[in-house]
């Protein structure tokens, strides 16, 4: 029985801090998806909503956001490989869309006041333009187009917009927030 009690106290010593290191680890993680938040509209919801919404003031600010050409290429690499994945999966390429990138411009710099399908004035994600986003995906801590993918493509609800067969918009912005922190927004349209 002492054998016993001792192999107990020794595993618990070593088991217990890993455990505690992995947790921590996992909420300090720097990257990142949301998996819990609705970030689709069917088209049909879209034609029928009465209600339209389009910030013009966010998208007026974010069209003035001054991004690096690098920032804009790597989204640029982005759209490359979505569609090359699209084409893996028999589905058709999806077109960039220039007020969709006026969009997904606004949403990948809020996400780094509020990273949610949720807006910091606390509107759905759609509300930036609510006649032409029909799907979100957003992230942050990734810093290349490789990366990003991977992490949309690792998660059911990402991978799902990303292969969605009706949509045929599309655009990619990435922001640099002050500490370093690399956030996307993914916008799609119908």
């Amino acid at each position: 029985m002492k054998k016993r009690t001792v192999i107990g106290i020794i595993a618990g010593i070593v088991v217990l801090p890993l455990a505690a290191c992995a947790i921590l680890i996992g909420l300090h993680s720097n990257k990142g998806t949301i998996e819990a938040e609705s970030a689709f509209r069917a088209s049909a919801d879209i034609a029928a909503d009465t209600t339209h919404f389009f910030d013009s003031e966010a998208v007026a600010l974010a069209d003035t956001s001054g991004d690096t050409a690098s920032l804009r290429s790597e989204a640029l690499r982005a759209y490359n490989m979505v569609n090359e994945i699209r084409e893996k999966n028999k589905l058709k390429p999806l077109k960039w869309d220039p007020n969709l990138e006026s969009t997904s411009d606004v949403r990948a710099k809020e996400c780094n006041q509020v990273f949610s399908h949720t807006r910091p004035n606390n509107t759905p994600w759609y509300t930036v333009n609510s006649d032409i986003m029909g799907g979100e995906n957003l992230a942050y801590g990734y810093v290349n187009a490789s990366e990003v993918l991977d992490g949309w493509m690792a998660s059911p609800t990402h991978r799902e917009n990303i292969l969605f067969p009706d949509f045929s918009k599309i655009s990619l912005s990435v922001y640099v927030a002050d500490d370093g922190t690399y956030f996307w927004a993914q916008e799609f349209g119908y």
